[in-house]
């Protein structure tokens, strides 16, 4: 198997645990990832690094992961499409796929609210981008609930994987989804 093919076939295991959502292997899929506390996750909503949506450190990988499962749609990456460049012992891929609406994505309104809780009460801002940003996190929540069922949403995905004795573990991975 090329090392390209290698890979992919990570970036396949990557995309079986996403299909599966099943949180009780959240641990077994963690083993896809550099144990290492300088591995990171830049998701959809990441403004600013540390920020709301970027996440670092193996552990708080893990609990993004176990989020998405429980929360977010069905991921469908492109993993025959992407394109992958191997460099010695790092690679990184991107792809596309989309997000489908399911009936689970109900379950995240109260964390949600939550999340607009916190955007409310955040004292570092002023209470006009306070409002502002609570006022467009939550239009975006509502523009998203009026999608049906199975509604894709377009998304892109690139990643860094790194090779190491066990095979090629991912070390950085960004999701993206074109505003709209």
């Amino acid at each position: 198997m090329s090392e390209a093919e290698a890979v992919r076939s990570a970036l396949q295991k990557f995309q079986d645990g996403y299909t599966a959502r099943d949180v009780t292997q959240v641990d077994s899929f963690m083993e896809l990832f550099v144990k290492s506390d300088e591995i990171e996750l830049v998701g959809v909503g990441a403004k600013k690094r540390g920020g709301d949506e970027w996440f670092q450190g193996w552990q708080a990988m893990r609990e993004i992961v176990e989020g998405d499962w429980t929360y977010w749609g069905d991921v469908r990456l492109d993993v025959a499409g992407a394109k992958i460049t191997v460099a010695g012992d790092v690679a990184w891929l991107s792809t596309c796929g989309d997000l489908l609406k399911t009936g689970d994505s109900e379950k995240a309104f109260p964390l949600y609210m939550d999340m607009m809780k916190e955007i409310l009460e955040n004292e570092k801002l002023d209470l006009t981008t306070r409002l502002a940003d609570a006022t467009v996190f939550g239009v975006n929540q509502m523009r998203d609930r009026t999608k049906d069922l199975g509604y894709a949403w377009p998304i892109t995905f690139t990643a860094v994987l790194v090779r190491k004795p066990e095979g090629w573990r991912f070390h950085t991975i960004h999701w993206a989804m074109p505003p709209g």
